[in-house]
């Protein structure tokens, strides 16, 4: 990278600043040794297409319960170059300080769709008329739950470039009250591709009318006026002369598909970000300060959410199919469509996500190198990012189905709403998020004995975690998600030491140089655990619907948790098939967290020139057993719709952080 700057002087009160950055980045990261390629382990099976960087692949496997593997198809290759230009000046003018500023970034990134052109297999006993009852076995057998691969690994040359220019005033009322005043005005265009080589699923242009007919068992049928794109649509007004020859599909699929959606599939937001603050100190001894303040921050949304989107029909084409052998993958039918495989897609009304963070505090300086604080602290997210499933069956239609002979059901595919389809990720910008804190803090900052310790009682909670969350209810209830937050840790403590100790200062000798000039420090931290969920098993939803809670105690007694069991299987059971689950988000404390790392050191000067250096750190230092988080997956009823729970390890912590760790170190300066 490389920066280059100039700094004008105008006058003693005028500051101009200007910038220019240019910085450089690979991503590159292919696969490394045999254990990814078919070859190695003899996988004979037909793959449905031919096409890739890394066709000889093994796919992505899946086995209910066990481990899981991954092949090649996600490797990444990403070079991507970062242009910034920025302008800067600053006026003083007696009680104002004022500042204002510009800002343009140019962005390029060239990145592969990173989509399962080797395939990804599901091995899972749940809705699988040809299963074992072990999900093992049927891997053994070939026995797949689903089955999706992509045909190519699509190459997109992604861009976007974002204004930003602000003004503020630092103005010192008075000696006593100083205020800061700002606004950020922000120019958030989305992230495109130079060739308009991605596509996005719009509900609203779905036509039932055209629906593709998707059999009992899975097989798509077009019928005279199927539309076997239905909903889908093209970025921008279609792809540039210059850029065909970068984009690998006929014409006669890109007639299929219209084009007309905004090149980065949702609309430049222009966005102003008010800020506020002030310092008020009340008394005469300037010892006591009030400080508070309030603004507003937007936020780039990262490429995650248009990166994938080369993915989709018509650049590229992906098949599912369910229940079936990896033999015949297609079930005998050579030419036989099936579903696409997932895909994302962003809504056409998203918005750009904000928070709004305030604070209020009191500060106070202490005798003796004393400063203690107290202050509340809150954050509201608005606009924040989820990713749902949004082509889920109705449990109308699950209950529908559940009532037919098993012989007579039909795939989960044929359930859902938007046929041809199986899961549609959606990215929707419509979860909040709530946070609220006590934060305590004091610090010694003079003496043998320097400290500062921290003390939070915070609460967040949000109807969703992270922007990739898939919220398990996506029809219309999004506040069923809502609860603490996956990072909510509800109380923390910390604090960090260090004891100079004083005496035999004065010795000399070798007495002086053994026992003078020790030090001891150390760092702890204790903290209670994460908000977990309970999740059952289920036809729909497998393992991440939740659980019914139905009374008790959510924990073990004290005396009886630990290792082997850490959750009351007595207090959760698995929803049924045709509902979901009432057990509560993060209805589970996990185990807090005590760590405990101490440092010893003695320094001392062998020669003039030269000083050496003894020491020995104890991380955990009391050998304390800080236990993951347990299972709390309940497992899956059974036929007779009982189970206590179905899975022996729920409950159950199969790992801890690590125990005691002793470093000893010898430093020589000369």
């Amino acid at each position: 990278s490389y920066q280059v700057s100039y700094t004008w002087l105008i006058s003693p009160t005028l500051i101009n600043e200007a910038k220019v950055n240019a910085s450089w980045n690979g991503q590159r990261i292919p696969p490394v040794g045999d254990a990814w390629k078919r070859e190695t382990y003899g996988f004979q099976f037909p793959q449905l297409f031919a096409g890739g960087r890394f066709d000889n692949s093994i796919p992505n496997v899946n086995v209910q319960n066990f481990a899981t593997f991954s092949g090649a198809s996600r490797s990444l290759l990403s070079p991507t170059t970062d242009i910034a230009l920025s302008d800067n000046v600053s006026i003083n003018r007696g009680a104002h300080s004022l500042r204002t500023g510009i800002l343009v970034a140019r962005n390029r990134k060239d990145q592969n769709g990173r989509s399962i052109y080797s395939g990804d297999v599901t091995f899972n006993t749940g809705g699988n008329p040809n299963t074992t009852n072990n999900a093992l076995a049927d891997a053994l057998l070939g026995n797949f739950r689903s089955y999706t691969e992509a045909a190519d690994d699509p190459v997109a040359f992604f861009r976007f470039t974002q204004v930003e220019a602000c003004v503020s005033d630092s103005w010192k009322v008075s000696r006593k009250l100083s205020l800061e005043l700002g606004v950020r005005y922000y120019n958030l265009g989305p992230i495109y591709t130079q060739a308009n080589n991605i596509a996005n699923f719009v509900p609203r242009l779905y036509d039932p009318a055209r629906a593709v007919n998707v059999s009992r068992t899975n097989v798509v049928t077009l019928g005279p006026n199927s539309n076997r794109f239905n909903g889908l649509i093209r970025a921008g007004d279609g792809i540039p002369d210059e850029e065909r020859g970068r984009v690998n599909v006929s014409d006669a699929l890109l007639a299929a598909v219209p084009a007309g959606a905004p090149r980065g599939l949702y609309p430049t937001y222009h966005k102003f970000a008010p800020r506020v603050g002030f310092a008020f100190s009340p008394f005469e001894s300037d010892s006591t300060v009030l400080r508070g303040g309030f603004g507003i921050f937007y936020d780039r949304p990262e490429g995650n959410l248009v990166y994938s989107q080369p993915n989709l029909p018509p650049f590229i084409e992906s098949s599912q199919f369910n229940n079936g052998n990896l033999s015949n993958i297609r079930g005998g039918a050579a030419a036989a469509l099936s579903p696409f495989g997932e895909i994302h897609s962003i809504s056409e009304d998203f918005e750009v996500p904000y928070s709004m963070n305030f604070s209020l505090s009191v500060q106070r300086e202490l005798p003796h190198g004393f400063f203690v604080e107290a202050a509340y602290v809150g954050n509201l997210g608005r606009h924040l990012i989820s990713q749902p499933d949004i082509n889920q069956p109705s449990f109308a239609a699950i209950r529908a189905n559940l009532l037919l002979p098993a012989n007579q059901q039909f795939d989960t595919n044929a359930l859902r709403p938007y046929k041809g389809y199986s899961a549609i990720r959606m990215r929707l910008s419509d979860s909040v998020s709530n946070y609220n804190s006590m934060q305590l803090y004091a610090t010694k900052r003079k003496g043998d004995w320097t400290m500062t310790a921290g003390y939070t009682w915070s609460k967040a909670l949000a109807d969703s975690s992270g922007n990739g969350d898939n919220l398990e209810d996506a029809l219309g209830n999004r506040h069923f998600s809502y609860g603490p937050t996956t990072f909510d840790r509800r109380h923390v403590f910390f604090t960090s030491y260090i004891y100079r100790i004083p005496f035999f200062k004065g010795m000399k000798g070798i007495g002086g140089a053994i026992l003078s000039g020790w030090e001891f420090s150390g760092i702890t931290r204790l903290q209670t655990g994460q908000p977990l969920t309970v999740t059952g098993e289920a036809i729909i939803g497998g393992g991440g619907r939740r659980a019914d809670y139905i009374g008790g105690d959510v924990l073990l007694p004290d005396g009886e948790r630990g290792p082997n069991g850490w959750i009351n299987p007595a207090a959760f059971r698995a929803a049924p098939d045709d509902r979901r689950g009432n057990s509560g988000v993060g209805i589970v404390p996990g185990p807090g967290r005590q760590t405990w790392d101490f440092s010893f050191r003695k320094q001392f000067q062998a020669t003039e020139d030269v000083r050496v250096q003894l020491k020995a750190d104890f991380f955990n230092a009391f050998n304390r057993a800080n236990f993951r988080n347990p299972d709390t997956n309940w497992g899956r009823l059974n036929a007779a719709g009982d189970c206590s729970p179905c899975r022996s390890q729920f409950g159950t912590i199969s790992d801890t952080a690590p125990g005691r760790q002793i470093q000893l170190g010898l430093k020589v300066n000369f």
